[in-house]
């Protein structure tokens, strides 16, 4: 048995828990899946039990939902025949919509307690915060949230956005404006010794050396490839001519946290990519 518990904390104050078994935790990252859930779930399929999913924002397209009995939730239905909590935070396509009629919504296996909560675990806390209207010039509530999310346990520290803050996608370089916003959230991360960033928004695969180290994983529909690889970018070591349908695997345990690309069919594209607790 894993003796993983993982505890949504809502503002911090009310809980609500799931416990997962194993040896380790096995989380699946697919992002902007809004339109191709049945490929993405059909791949994630393959590859083994896994314990949650996160999904990185843009959860339904075009615009979101209208309301937490619109038809357009059935997107959803092939990730939730996974079995598996779904954890998601919102992007800037759920913003077109009703973003307020995602949180706490019956859909099944769906775990949305708040536009910002954090996941807490034996082994990891993972705090996924609401980056649109960061973008937008609001620096309140995401940067007072995160400042406050980790407790003092030795344990993985995770953040889950829906913008990029280091991406050789073209959201890593443009709009000019969203990127500087992002930015501004380095110093932060890094003060809070954040071990690792995980993002959607740009439509590919990629995972970026740094402090935190940058896991962008938004090729869950209408994939696009890297505009220009930075140099620090571990996977891929090219840009590809056409990016493919794909979602990432992270397997913590107390003492490792691996990285694995997979495409739509399940087929590993890189790593494992391995970072050992210091």
């Amino acid at each position: 048995m894993r003796g993983i518990v993982i505890a949504l904390c809502v503002a911090l104050s009310s809980h609500a828990q799931t416990t997962l078994h194993g040896d380790k935790l096995r989380i699946v990252i697919a992002g902007d899946v809004g339109n191709g859930t049945s490929r993405i779930a059909a791949g994630i399929a393959t590859i083994g039990p896994i314990d949650a999913m996160i999904i990185p924002g843009d959860n339904i397209y075009p615009c979101g939902v209208r309301a937490k009995d619109d038809p357009h939730w059935s997107v959803l239905d092939p990730l939730a025949k996974l079995g598996v909590p779904l954890f998601p935070v919102l992007g800037n396509h759920d913003y077109c919509g009703n973003p307020d009629a995602e949180i706490g919504a019956p859909f099944p296996n769906w775990n949305f307690p708040a536009k910002q909560y954090v996941i807490r675990g034996d082994v990891a806390d993972i705090v996924m915060i609401d980056t649109q209207p960061y973008v937008e010039g609001h620096d309140e509530p995401a940067e007072s949230f995160l400042r406050n999310a980790f407790g003092n346990d030795p344990k993985w520290r995770i953040v889950v956005g829906h913008h990029p803050v280091v991406s050789s996608g073209y959201h890593g370089y443009f709009p000019r404006r969203h990127v500087r916003r992002m930015r501004r959230l380095l110093p932060i991360l890094r003060e809070l010794k954040a071990d690792l960033y995980i993002c959607g928004h740009d439509h590919h695969q990629e995972l970026i050396e740094g402090h935190p180290r940058f896991l962008i994983s938004g090729a869950g529909s209408e994939p696009v490839p890297p505009v220009v690889l930075r140099n620090s970018t571990i996977f891929p070591t090219n840009v590809p001519f056409r990016e493919p349908f794909g979602f990432t695997l992270l397997e913590i345990t107390a003492t490792s946290l691996t990285i694995t690309f997979y495409d739509e069919h399940g087929v590993k594209r890189g790593g494992p990519f391995t970072t050992g607790m210091i």
